[in-house]
């Protein structure tokens, strides 16, 4: 990655400014947000149906997911998929799953002008899937699916405008939520997303909690300009 911010030390950037004010940051507001997988009353989990993944934690180790180093940046992942059933008359077989991924990147990309800039991407997914098998003693009533998929990402560039002003410019993606389900054979419930996600609470969680598009640009993206933009200040004649 060339150096051509003169006495701002793109080398130590990652260092000294990323990792501390965004990635660690980003981090410790994750861990306040769990993926929770709750069992129901009077549900019983299979364990061999079951699986979690978290970035940073070895396998069969209970901890927190945490933010690991990549070549092109950092990785944060946190995954859950949990079998469980219900007994009675009506019988359920079901598989609840979610994950979330906060991918980092660092690299130059082209500003709007075509001039090489250093750029950070950060990209963030949810993805929220639930199954529902029933059956009445040996008959079979089908099953039902939903899935919800959310996502958004950032764009930081240090970018030195026309007239001289150093800036962190910041360009935000959220499409909107993708909504798949299904059902198969008789299972009761003409609309699986409806019965089996609630699709409201998610997205409210998704794009108002503290790992939020708005949280992180708002507030820790704006530290992070705060920090970087004096010194980037400081190199504008070499951009001359």
């Amino acid at each position: 990655m060339s150096n051509s911010y003169n006495s701002f030390d793109l080398a130590d950037f990652p260092r000294r400014y990323l990792k501390p004010l965004l990635v660690d940051a980003l981090q410790a507001r994750l861990a306040a947000w769990p993926v929770a997988l709750a069992l129901p009353p009077a549900a019983v989990a299979d364990p061999l149906g079951s699986e979690s993944g978290r970035s940073g934690v070895p396998e069969g180790v209970w901890g927190e997911p945490c933010f690991v180093a990549t070549d092109r940046g950092w990785t944060w992942r946190d995954h859950a998929l949990l079998a469980w059933r219900t007994g009675g008359a009506l019988a359920h077989q079901r598989i609840s799953e979610q994950e979330r991924r906060y991918d980092i990147y660092l690299s130059e990309q082209p500003d709007m002008a075509g001039v090489p800039r250093l750029t950070v991407d950060l990209h963030a997914l949810q993805t929220c899937y639930e199954r529902d098998a029933i059956t009445e003693g040996a008959c079979d009533l089908g099953a039902g699916w939903a899935r919800l998929t959310q996502r958004w990402s950032l764009r930081l560039q240090l970018i030195v405008t026309a007239a001289g002003r150093v800036n962190v410019i910041t360009r935000a993606s959220r499409p909107a939520p993708r909504m798949d389900a299904g059902r198969s054979g008789p299972w009761p419930g003409a609309d699986p997303l409806a019965r089996l996600l609630d699709v409201r609470r998610l997205t409210r969680d998704w794009e108002q909690g503290g790992a939020s598009l708005g949280a992180v640009r708002d507030q820790l993206v704006s530290r992070l300009a705060a920090a970087i933009e004096p010194p980037l200040a400081r190199s504008v004649p070499q951009f001359a």
